[in-house]
């Protein structure tokens, strides 16, 4: 495959490159069909929005003010920030949120804010956090601990208290994961307020990583308290996690009142701008606007019970094979006996700490589990 672009362009003509094109995205739709391993909804087809294809749209600056440039998606970004809002139990007036690149942007904004309000504290985060933590932690220069996990994963509340404790009058921001990327793991968020509490620590800020365990906590039985009325002060949810979306997404919210602090007035083109990136994408608005609109919250709950219901079905058939499945409580990840290469391969499996790594998303059935265990046979 000759991809190479010659200064003087006129390589190839239109035809064969779209020919070309359309060969490589088939060569990726024969490779999603048993993808299990990975923490992304491929249920999904946004096709019928190609039209904004042909547009150059830039939702710079604030999502909350227009700007002078003028072709935006901002009122579609107001509706799914408004939809998460009350989905993490947020009170509209007091919560600002917006439509970041991903989960490590939104988490680099959780804790730009958190640092604009406590410049000398240092920053939390379980051995079990998602890995753009310690370069979250070095582009702020904040100081890093890290916290160990216990047994399922979660952050040892004892282990947290201890750190806590041996930096007195100190301020701190901690990073609650909810949904570890390992094993699906969903930190304690209340139980992180009351050891702070216990610690003496006065200067508290805890950011809700919840890039995959958000719905999974808000609609689990029994639910896990993980958003604001449990004690956060941010809160992030993946788009392309359990909605769905070919581009990477992360909703961040955070309390208005400390977004203030990082808010540039008139910075972007006539609009304030309280974001990291400043020109931002304006397509994922809509595709999220396009499946919350189909799904809503009552869409949403029925996948995270499909999910559930498909992972306990997983644990009880990998049990079965005799690969000894491990999953931590209200999570959709399941760990085994590593399987061999050709089978990690062609089920796009990943590893973690020696163990086959499964991940039931809104795309993963029963089939899926029978033919892999069957692959495993």
């Amino acid at each position: 495959m000759d991809l190479r672009i010659p200064d003087d362009g006129g390589a190839g003509s239109p035809d064969a490159d779209i020919g070309l094109l359309r060969r490589f995205a088939d060569s990726f739709q024969d490779r999603k069909r048993p993808m299990v391993g990975f923490p992304v909804n491929l249920d999904f087809d946004y096709r019928p929005l190609a039209d904004f294809l042909s547009l150059h749209l830039n939702n710079v600056g604030s999502p909350d003010e227009r700007s002078e440039y003028g072709m935006d998606t901002k009122p579609f970004e107001q509706a799914v920030v408004a939809f998460f809002t009350g989905l993490a139990g947020g009170i509209p007036e007091e919560v600002f949120g917006h439509i970041a690149h991903g989960g490590t942007e939104a988490n680099l904004f959780a804790a730009y804010v958190a640092r604009e309000r406590f410049p000398d504290a240092v920053l939390y985060a379980s051995a079990e956090a998602h890995y753009s933590i310690p370069k979250v932690a070095r582009v702020l220069r904040l100081p890093h601990v890290v916290v160990d996990a216990d047994a399922d994963g979660a952050v040892d509340l004892a282990a947290l208290d201890r750190e806590l404790r041996s930096r007195p009058g100190t301020a701190a921001i901690v990073i609650a994961t909810i949904g570890s990327t390992g094993r699906g793991a969903m930190d304690d968020i209340p139980g992180i307020r009351e050891t702070a509490s216990a610690a003496g620590v006065r200067e508290l800020f805890v950011h809700s990583d919840a890039a995959s365990g958000g719905p999974l906590a808000e609609f689990g039985q029994p639910p896990v308290p993980w958003a604001f009325p449990a004690g956060a002060d941010s809160v992030s949810v993946s788009g392309h996690k359990i909605v769905g979306s070919p581009i990477p997404s992360s909703v961040v919210l955070a309390r208005s009142a400390d977004v203030e602090a990082v808010n540039q007035p008139d910075a972007a083109v006539g609009s304030d701008d309280n974001t990291i990136s400043g020109s931002r994408d304006a397509l994922s608005p809509v595709f999220l606007w396009y499946a919350l609109r189909r799904t809503g919250r009552a869409g949403l709950a029925r996948r995270v019970r499909h999910c559930l219901e498909v992972t306990g079905y997983a644990t009880r058939k990998l049990a079965e094979a005799g690969r000894h499945p491990s999953r931590a409580p209200g999570g959709n990840v399941v760990l085994f006996d590593l399987p061999p290469e050709d089978v990690l391969h062609r089920w796009r499996l990943l590893k973690h700490e020696d163990r086959g790594h499964l991940v039931v998303m809104p795309h993963v059935t029963r089939e899926h589990i029978d033919r892999l265990c069957a692959d495993l046979a």
